[in-house]
């Protein structure tokens, strides 16, 4: 799995992934997911029988055959290769009023991707539901961004977002769509006081219409300057640090 990273893409079909340098690698043995090697530069291998357990598939080969093998310059001394863990539908299940979850509609760019991931791990935010047109949540570029954070969240694949969204309302669960809407509220006057669902759209186009019209609010950001909209994943940390904490108040009328 690891001979010429740049051109063999493990995709989510795949059921494989690659986490590179020693903090992902450290990050996956620690993590639930199954490690099916551990390659390992001869240069590092007194450091990695301190921390890799005895019953890991370790390789060990010298720097020059690692970057002939994966097709690169490579001098971060670790890579495994792990097991996705398999998609699994969202189980309709009693949700605590403080739950906060998000829903990525095309969100596109690897950096993006990760930045978010990691934003979520920080906030306590586990659930991650991908809908169409989303980059892979364990393509390498994403697994460096996030610094390894995607090991420990939960995803579930959704084709259909109009049809998830109608299926999250009906279990009482309040979406908020971040959008530049004239109907959209202002993020500081949106307040929950139960289970929420942030749903975020693509980086260049935001979200379809129908799914701002099938979302509980529109919520936006104000800005200043003449700014006009910010980045996915910045305005991700902004929105879900701003729900995540803000629970116990009167949420706005639907």
């Amino acid at each position: 799995p690891f001979r010429h990273l740049r051109t063999t893409n493990l995709t989510r079909f795949s059921g494989r992934f690659i986490a590179e340098s020693k903090l992902l690698v450290a990050r996956l043995v620690a993590s639930e997911l199954e490690v099916e090697s551990i390659l390992v530069d001869e240069k590092f291998l007194d450091e990695a029988k301190t921390w890799i357990p005895d019953s890991a598939n370790i390789l060990v080969i010298s720097s020059d055959a690692i970057s002939q093998l994966i097709g690169f310059h490579f001098h971060r001394g670790y890579l495994a290769c792990g097991f996705r863990p398999k998609a699994e539908p969202w189980q309709c299940r009693e949700l605590n009023s403080d739950w906060t979850g998000v829903f990525l509609i095309g969100v596109q760019d690897p950096e993006n991707m990760g930045s978010i991931l990691r934003t979520c791990e920080a906030l306590g935010i586990q659930d991650i539901l991908l809908g169409p047109q989303c980059v892979d949540p364990f393509a390498r570029r994403v697994l460096r961004v996030s610094m390894g954070n995607a090991f420990k969240l939960h995803f579930y694949q959704y084709d259909q977002p109009l049809e998830t969204l109608a299926d999250f309302h009906r279990d009482q669960l309040r979406t908020f769509a971040a959008c530049l809407s004239p109907t959209s509220v202002e993020l500081n006057a949106v307040h929950r006081t139960g289970p929420t669902l942030v749903v975020l759209g693509n980086e260049a186009h935001g979200l379809p219409q129908e799914i701002i019209d099938a979302s509980s609010k529109g919520v936006r950001i104000d800005m200043s300057l003449g700014t006009d909209s910010l980045n996915v994943s910045v305005a991700a940390g902004i929105i879900l640090h701003h729900l995540s904490r803000n629970i116990h108040r009167t949420s706005l009328e639907p």
